[in-house]
């Protein structure tokens, strides 16, 4: 089920934040899901959709630690990938889960909104500094690192929260690197620890839509 995007219910998050110069973080990966970011880095910020230009997102962020390959976002001006915008604090909590990445600025321009914001709101968003998650080292999925299907479910039920079957579509089409022989189907026993609920019918939806992928 695709949620309604309350647009002005974010930007009075973003003007009850009390800072200056408020941070907004590109959730691209797990914090896409609702469940996965505030059970476990207590980001409470409604999502606002966003298509991020001049970054390539990519399965290549290797976690020693958990023993897996995640999404990881790098440069690339002939690129772009779809996500979420969230008011958050960059704290420790959220420096942990992020440990593989930096938190790189980006220019606001780089982002394109959907739907589309008034002249106002892009004006409140110029006082903020933006950021996405770099990943520090590009390495592809190994047996030893493989890409779980846990992780995967977590990212795509965050698209299908906000934007309905279209959004993981988004997803799916602008991520490189999908694995196809280092996949492993953890689902029931889900390895990544950070993981999402998903149900049956949409676990099948999400499998036949990576058939397509690249």
């Amino acid at each position: 089920m695709q949620n309604n995007i309350n647009i002005e219910a974010w930007f009075e998050q973003l003007k009850n934040s009390n800072k200056d110069t408020p941070h907004i973080v590109v959730g691209y990966g797990s914090l896409l899901s609702q469940k996965s970011r505030e059970l476990y880095s207590n980001i409470k910020s409604l999502p606002l959709p966003v298509t991020v230009s001049g970054w390539e997102r990519g399965w290549v962020t290797r976690s020693t630690e958990e023993e897996q390959t995640y999404v990881g976002a790098y440069q690339n001006s002939r690129s772009h990938f779809n996500g979420q915008v969230f008011c958050t604090d960059i704290d420790e909590q959220l420096l942990k889960r992020e440990q593989d990445y930096r938190f790189s600025k980006i220019r606001l321009e780089q982002l394109a909104f959907l739907p589309v914001l008034s002249d106002s709101m892009l004006d409140m968003l110029s006082n903020c500094n933006v950021y996405v998650c770099e990943t520090l080292e590009l390495k592809l999925p190994s047996d030893e690192f493989p890409v779980n299907s846990s992780y995967i479910d977590t990212c795509l039920t965050g698209c299908f929260e906000v934007g309905g079957i279209e959004e993981v579509k988004r997803f799916v089409a602008t991520t490189k690197h999908w694995p196809s022989e280092y996949k492993q189907n953890d689902r029931s026993k889900p390895k990544y620890p950070r993981a999402a609920s998903v149900d049956k019918f949409e676990s099948e939806i999400f499998d036949q839509l990576q058939l397509n992928s690249k």
